[in-house]
């Protein structure tokens, strides 16, 4: 497989814009699903007691996100990352908790580090994987279009998901039965390098004790657009 961002992303959307890949393979989706709720859950509660709806647009991980977008042009709009709607969901004590326990641990870290997230079934992916900017046409399901100047990404068969009117395909989501995923976090500044090590770090080793498997890491940016996996 292939993955890869397309140049327009960082000449209109954001120079500095990165992906940080984890690949998971051989891993054990359901075994500490017990586990992987209860953690889930301190997150939670953590961010009732430290959060509140009106903080959530001008937090400093967040804001970056609605300035970036901004400057597309005067009829751009803010929606909202997959972070931002977990910390919504949380606040409105929605239920955000799943049936398997890499996707549990995927929204701890998400809400534990403030950070945009996806993660799909490597089984599932057919061909390569585009990031890329929509033009508007792009179909996401029947009936719906993907957003005209939308952060997307694909395969070589079907739209997977959008990033700023977040967004999931829901045939290559998650299952206890899972085996092998592929998870990204969107980094734009000012989430730097070492704190982008520390998420990784912290992820990596929570996948290690609750999964186990064999794991990956890879980043693209400017520089680096493209993967072969």
């Amino acid at each position: 497989m292939k993955i890869n961002i397309n140049k327009e992303v960082f000449d209109n959307f954001h120079s500095k814009f990165k992906i940080t890949f984890i690949s998971v393979k051989g891993i054990n989706n359901q075994e500490k699903l017990k586990d992987s709720l209860h953690l889930l859950g301190e997150i939670q509660h953590l961010i009732n007691l430290t959060f509140n709806k009106d903080q959530i647009k001008n937090h400093y991980l967040i804001s970056p996100w609605a300035i970036a977008q901004a400057e597309f042009g005067k009829k751009a709009i803010h929606y909202q990352t997959s972070v931002e709607r977990l910390l919504k969901k949380t606040l409105s004590n929605k239920g955000i908790k799943t049936k398997d326990v890499l996707t549990n641990l995927l929204q701890y870290s998400a809400l534990k580090h403030i950070v945009p997230f996806g993660i799909d079934d490597l089984d599932k992916i057919q061909g390569d994987l585009t990031f890329a900017l929509s033009s508007g046409r792009e179909k996401a399901v029947a009936f719906r279009n993907v957003k005209k100047n939308a952060l997307y990404y694909k395969d070589d068969k079907k739209v997977l998901g959008t990033k700023f009117d977040y967004w999931k395909n829901k045939k290559t989501m998650l299952d206890k039965n899972t085996k092998n995923a592929l998870i990204h976090f969107e980094i734009l500044p000012p989430l730097n390098k070492s704190k982008t090590d520390l998420l990784i770090k912290d992820v990596t080793s929570l996948i290690k004790d609750f999964c186990g498997g064999k794991v990956k890491v890879f980043t693209l940016d400017k520089k680096n657009k493209s993967i072969k996996i």
